[in-house]
């Protein structure tokens, strides 16, 4: 059977390091890794945490129908492609998917019996730390910031929540695996 995880949360939860640890630790789960127009943050590779592209080349993949969703973050476009997808399926593996609310809401439009993950932070105070040792402008931070209460109030639309807290990141990975094991 073809299964797809949507790990979801707020900007600065550790979605991608909790992530990196379930690759690690379950050989049966690939990533499908989303194209973007933003530019890499330091320590992101190019083909592994995000498909960075420039908008022309986007532009070029979405006119050609081989996103199955897409959309636009903090002026940024990101989509996820069909095709990459397939590939992971028609390798008997389990895809994990890491994105906002917003690309949770949309995919489960188009593939409904995908399960969703919401990470909580354990305190609002821990969540505006990790957001603001992002490189990023102070217009941007209150932007993140604005937006953490809409997708807070949306996780209880997700099939699971796991509460991510500071320095217990194992703990979180356990209850994680756990869930994709047994859905």
């Amino acid at each position: 059977m073809n299964k797809l995880i949507l790990l979801t949360g707020p900007s600065g939860v550790g979605k991608t390091t909790v992530a990196l640890a379930l690759l690690a630790a379950m050989p049966n789960l690939q990533r499908l890794v989303t194209y973007t127009t933003r530019a890499p943050r330091p320590n992101e590779k190019n083909d592994v945490d995000y498909h960075f592209v420039s908008a022309e080349k986007y532009q070029a993949k979405l006119d050609a129908g081989d996103f199955f969703e897409h959309a636009e973050v903090y002026g940024h476009l990101y989509g996820n492609c069909r095709q990459k997808l397939k590939q992971i399926w028609d390798n008997e593996k389990i895809a994990l998917m890491v994105l906002d609310i917003q690309g949770v809401r949309t995919i489960e439009k188009i593939i409904p019996e995908a399960i969703s993950i919401f990470l909580f932070p354990d305190t609002l105070e821990n969540l505006k730390k990790r957001i603001r040792a992002r490189p990023m402008s102070d217009e941007d931070f209150e932007k993140r910031l604005q937006k953490v209460e809409q997708e807070l109030a949306e996780a209880e639309n997700c099939d699971f929540q796991v509460i991510n807290e500071e320095g217990k990141m194992d703990e979180t990975v356990i209850k994680v695996k756990t869930i994709i094991s047994r859905g």
